[in-house]
């Protein structure tokens, strides 16, 4: 029988000291890079009213946590932080104030039909520019994503680029019905490219027939683009298509070309997007690890017009790739007997406002078992106070030597 108060619900986990340490490092590099773009932070609440995200195109609504409040009003954790900020941007700001440029590190709810290992609260970090609708704008999103990958030691991974247009204006040339063109969209969603071969079959256009057959084999470097550029002749596909090249050449001049690739029949999980899209996948991640794209319809459901882009860096799905860091104890431990107990004190808190970390011994005067303990927690150093004498004693090899705070400070700087 499960012990319910020995368990965490299914989606939720506690983070042990070396996956909090992974984790900070990841958010703390992450915040480095946004600010270096320009880019200030936001917190929006953890609950909001159902209407910030109902209706908006993003997260299913059957996988949003929801609730009453007191007062009878439908709330709901946050599933996205899209909305939010569509939000914010339109409410706390005016066309004066634009661009503006928000960054997060928050965690996510979303509910999960089948667990298979998904969290159901996840952290994600990411940043929207509002107020620009232009390739610049899209290409700094883009430069910032890859810095952002970069900064946390993930060198092995690509993005896909695509382009919302690009498959909106192929269904549309396709010359099909709304019933067929729904079905072929839903399809590519899904990926079940069986299905869309077979919805394509009937197609009398052989240009737009191959390129629906052939999405699955439409992913790669920029010979994609070429390959279909004399095979579309719409307007929505042609701009697509155009503009991947253009964004790329912007790309590939910041020397950020081994990390693009095309993906012509990507589609993005949120409904909201207008433009590019792009998703980032790293060695061994299986599934993306960062998502993005333009969405310029979103922010004037909340009352203002407000062209906008952005991509979210998926921290827990990061956190799976990256080699889990050792856990490293503190500098030093002192160990100290009843009569030099308020000298060790003082001398910790000496270390510690320079910096430096020290744990006080809680086992007593037994050197030997302190040792151990310093072994097991990675201290490399023991302070040993007895009297008015310091002695440290070296971890690793046993070495020992009569010190004085003077000397522990000018070893530190040295170190």
């Amino acid at each position: 029988m499960l012990i319910s108060k020995l368990h965490t619900p299914e989606g939720v986990k506690d983070y042990l000291p070396n996956e909090c340490i992974l984790k900070k490092k990841i958010e703390d590099s992450i915040a480095k890079v946004f600010k270096s773009y320009g880019y200030l932070p936001v917190i929006s609440p953890t609950f909001e009213y159902n209407d910030v995200f109902c209706g908006m195109g993003g997260v299913k609504d059957s996988r949003v946590f929801k609730f009453l409040d007191r007062d009878g009003a439908l709330l709901v954790l946050r599933p996205d932080m899209t909305p939010a900020i569509a939000r914010i941007g339109a409410t706390a700001y005016s066309k004066k104030d634009l661009p503006l440029k928000f960054y997060y590190i928050e965690s996510m709810f979303r509910t999960n039909e089948n667990y298979q290992g998904k969290l159901r609260e996840f952290t994600q970090a990411g940043i929207e520019l509002l107020g620009v609708n232009s390739i610049e704008a899209d290409a700094e999103v883009v430069t910032c994503a890859i810095n952002s990958l970069l900064a946390v030691g993930v060198d092995n991974f690509k993005l896909d680029l695509g382009h919302a247009l690009f498959l909106k204006g192929v269904i549309e040339e396709a010359n099909v019905s709304d019933e067929i063109g729904s079905a072929i969209q839903k399809n590519i969603i899904k990926k079940n490219y069986v299905a869309v071969n077979e919805l394509a079959e009937n197609i009398e256009n052989k240009n737009i027939k191959y390129i629906l057959q052939e999405l699955p084999l439409l992913i790669g470097n920029e010979s994609v683009i070429h390959k279909v550029r004399d095979k579309v002749t719409n307007e929505s596909s042609l701009k697509a298509i155009n503009y991947l090249g253009e964004l790329y050449n912007i790309l590939k001049s910041l020397g950020f070309e081994k990390y693009i690739s095309f993906d012509l029949g990507v589609i993005g999980s949120m409904d909201y997007y207008t433009g590019l899209i792009f998703r980032g996948y790293g060695k061994g991640s299986g599934a993306s690890i960062l998502d993005g794209g333009r969405y310029d319809n979103m922010v004037e459901k909340f009352g203002t017009e407000m062209p906008a882009v952005g991509f979210a860096l998926k921290v827990n799905d990061l956190m799976k790739i990256m080699d889990m860091p050792e856990e490293k104890g503190s500098e030093y431990i002192a160990v100290y007997d009843s009569g030099s107990r308020i000298e060790a004190f003082k001398t910790a808190n000496i270390l510690r406002e320079k910096g430096i970390s020290v744990e006080m011994s809680f086992l007593g005067f037994d050197i030997e078992e302190n040792r151990q303990y310093a072994v097991n927690k990675n201290i490399p150093y023991i302070l040993v106070f007895k009297g008015n004498e310091i002695k440290l004693i070296n971890v690793s090899d046993s070495s020992e030597k009569t010190v004085s705070i003077t000397d522990l400070l000018a070893e530190e700087e040295s170190k």
